[in-house]
């Protein structure tokens, strides 16, 4: 019995033991793949603008994995993937004086002015799909969205995305929002 009785207690040992381990090497996995880069200016830029570090970290993921040079397509740069017209629009809030587009790829600047655009974003939608919906989409498609009955009930929350990208970029940002905010506990 008492052979028995240490047998119980070694198993549940070596039970708990390879849980932790097991979930040591999840969360190893994991954060490779939910990286935190620039936290210093994150960490600024959130504290400034009254923007969530786990939101910033998900469109940053979302939008350039963290490239600083990346450049999209249809001209968007650096980081948070800022169109050169919109930093324009957020320069003439006299943010800071003029800047040339070519700062964009600067990992300071694009997180200052992504988390502005967010911070304005947040102070004009009411849940996080629409402020990630305007931030991918725009603001005027938004709006317009919100105003057709077929995507919105009351004109302020969205019941559907009616772009397939937008829809496919909400879900992979709040997914990795979720991530950020399970994985790291941030100072």
């Amino acid at each position: 019995m008492r052979y028995r009785y240490k047998s119980l207690i070694l198993s549940f040992l070596i039970f708990i033991f390879a849980g932790f381990a097991l979930y040591c090497g999840q969360a190893f996995f994991f954060k490779k793949a939910y990286p935190i880069k620039y936290y210093d200016y994150i960490k600024e830029s959130a504290e400034k603008f009254d923007v969530e570090k786990d939101l910033i970290l998900a469109i940053i993921k979302s939008e350039s994995n963290f490239r600083q040079d990346a450049e999209s397509h249809a001209g968007a740069i650096g980081l948070m993937q800022v169109m050169p017209e919109t930093f324009e629009w957020l320069q003439t809030h006299n943010l800071m004086p003029y800047l040339d587009v070519g700062h964009l790829k600067d990992p300071k600047t694009n997180v200052k002015y992504g988390t502005y655009l967010l911070s304005i974003l947040k102070k004009r939608y009411n849940t996080f799909v629409e402020i990630i919906c305007a931030y991918n989409a725009g603001i005027g498609t938004v709006d317009k969205w919100l105003k057709d009955s077929r995507y919105s009930l009351d004109g302020k929350t969205l019941k559907k995305i009616p772009y397939p990208d937008t829809l496919i970029y909400v879900k992979n940002v709040l997914e990795s929002k979720r991530m950020y905010k399970n994985l790291y506990f941030y100072d």
